[in-house]
Formats: structure tokens, sequence, C-alpha cells
């Protein structure tokens, strides 16, 4: 038989294969079936795959790496909702930091002490503030027109 009939065959293999499913239209656990895009692809081209045997295997083959990427802190915090003086939040020195405040119910005005960032916003609309932390110590992060203090910021060196 040629070598384009036998590719040909293929398309209709795999249907075959799909036919042979349980009746929940699930596969196995236990089987991979390869993915083929001969119905599409060149004829004359043909893919090599290797089954999985396990979950397991698939998990430690990925990409994912073991603890998260240094990165941008990111603070939130929702005014009356989990704001609180005795809320602390930590950085280390040179560490890029996001701050987003919002109140749902009252026009307000932040300010990050240590940073001397302030911002007025209307209610229900996020202040944001990003910097880089500079110096250790802790700062408080307050409301101007309440005079709250929403959390504390601690920089450690």
């Amino acid at each position: 038989m040629s070598t384009v009939r036998r590719l040909a065959l293929i398309p209709a293999l795999l249907a075959v294969l799909a036919a042979c499913r349980d009746d929940s239209g699930a596969e196995s656990a236990d089987t991979v079936s390869p993915t083929t895009a001969a119905s599409t692809a060149d004829p004359t081209t043909t893919m090599a795959t290797e089954p999985v045997d396990t979950v397991a295997d698939t998990v430690a083959e990925s990409t994912i790496p073991p603890t998260a990427p240094d990165g941008p802190v990111q603070i939130d915090v929702i005014v009356g909702v989990d704001d609180s003086p005795d809320r602390r939040e930590t950085v280390k020195v040179g560490e890029s930091v996001t701050v987003n405040i919002t109140n749902p119910n009252h026009h307000d005005e932040y300010h990050i002490h240590g940073v001397d960032l302030e911002q007025a916003v209307e209610a229900g609309v996020m202040a944001t503030f990003n910097f880089t932390a500079t110096a250790p110590g802790e700062f408080e992060v307050e409301s101007h027109d309440t005079e709250d203090v929403l959390f504390v910021l601690v920089v450690e060196a």
C-alpha cells in the first residue's frame, strides 16, 4: 500500500478510536489518545506522540515555578470592610508597592506617611499609589477626612 493511502487512513482510524470511548464521552483516566492534525495538515507529514502515564507525570513536567516570582506587592483596602489600625502589611526595602484604597460610601483623601503621597477620590473610586519602599520603618496609611488609620505599612531592611 502506498504511503499516501496509509496516511489517508489516519483520520478514519482516529474516528474509530474516538467511537471506542465509554458512553459518557470521557476518555479513560489511564489512557491518553494522541492528538493529531492529520485531517487539516499536509498528508505527507506525521506527528510522533508519547502517551502520558499519569497526571503526576504531567504535573512534574510542567513549568510552574516552586514559588511565586519576585514582583510588585499589591495591597488592597476597602474602607469599612478590611481597614484597621491593627492591620499590618510587610514589604522589603527596594520592593515595588501598589496600594489600592476604595471607600464605597464616601469621598475621601488618603495619605501614606514616609512616602508622602496623597490622593483625593470620589465615593466608590479607587485611589492607587505606586511607589518603591526606600526606607525601613512603620508607616501609617490614613484617611485625611476621618483621620482613621487604614493599615500600617511595615518596611523591613
